[in-house]
Order: C-alpha cells, then structure tokens, then sequence
C-alpha cells in the first residue's frame, strides 16, 4: 500500500524548520520525494529530507538521523523557483521505529512556505 506523508509549514526569512512525520512502526520502502517552489523563491530555500530514529524537531540545525540525499545522490538538497522536484528515490527501512523528516533552510529575506511530500509503500516483501 502506496502512502503519500506530507509535510507544510513556513519557514521564516534566515530562518530554518524541521518538520517530523509521525512514528511509522513497519519496515517500508521510501519510493520518492518531492518539493514545490512557490513563485519568488529564487532558489534560496534548501529543502533536505532525513530518516531519524526519534521525533525530535530542532529549532537550527539538521535533525538527528541520515540525509537522505547526501547519503544517497550528487546534490544534498532541493532548490527550485515556481517548480515542483519530483525525485524517485528507492530505499528500504527495515526499523520498525523511525521518522522521516523535511529540514528547509531559508537565506531569502522574506518568509518561504514548504510543500513537501514522501512516497513510501508499506506493503512490499522485507529482504531475507
């Protein structure tokens, strides 16, 4: 079974925000992650995704956990400008206890939303 987690909020001019999905108690598979730029962004609002082992969301500063795509790409973060990023991505989560969580940081002067989804399927067969 496909999920779609979404994560919004805003993140404050020179500011930065962690936003934490709820606890998934299951192995899944991270299918891919996407990020829509507002018009007027500019490319100033990095958007990282994580996979953290508890639900804390720092103030500043990246989340506990991995970053998914530095760990796993040639780019650690999304940047756009009245674009939506869709990236396919494949990693299987065989903890039973985990978050996934959006970091954006923002070097504009103004405020920035974040629109952020993670595809994951909770429905595949655990390697043996």
């Amino acid at each position: 079974m496909k999920t779609t987690l979404s994560f919004s909020g805003t993140v404050s001019a020179g500011g930065e925000l962690v936003i934490s999905s709820h606890e998934l108690r299951m192995p899944y598979k991270i299918i891919s992650l996407h990020s829509s730029f507002a018009l007027g962004c500019d490319r100033t609002t990095q958007i990282r995704f994580f996979l953290s082992p508890g639900p804390s969301e720092p103030t500043s500063g990246h989340p506990d956990g991995t970053d998914l795509l530095e760990q796993y790409s040639k780019q650690p973060y999304l940047i756009g400008d009245d674009e939506r990023k869709d990236y396919p991505f494949e990693l299987i989560v065989t903890s039973r206890n985990s978050y996934i969580k959006v970091h954006a940081l923002n070097a504009d002067v103004f405020d920035h939303t974040v629109d952020c989804q993670v595809v994951i399927d909770m429905d595949f067969e655990e390697p043996s």
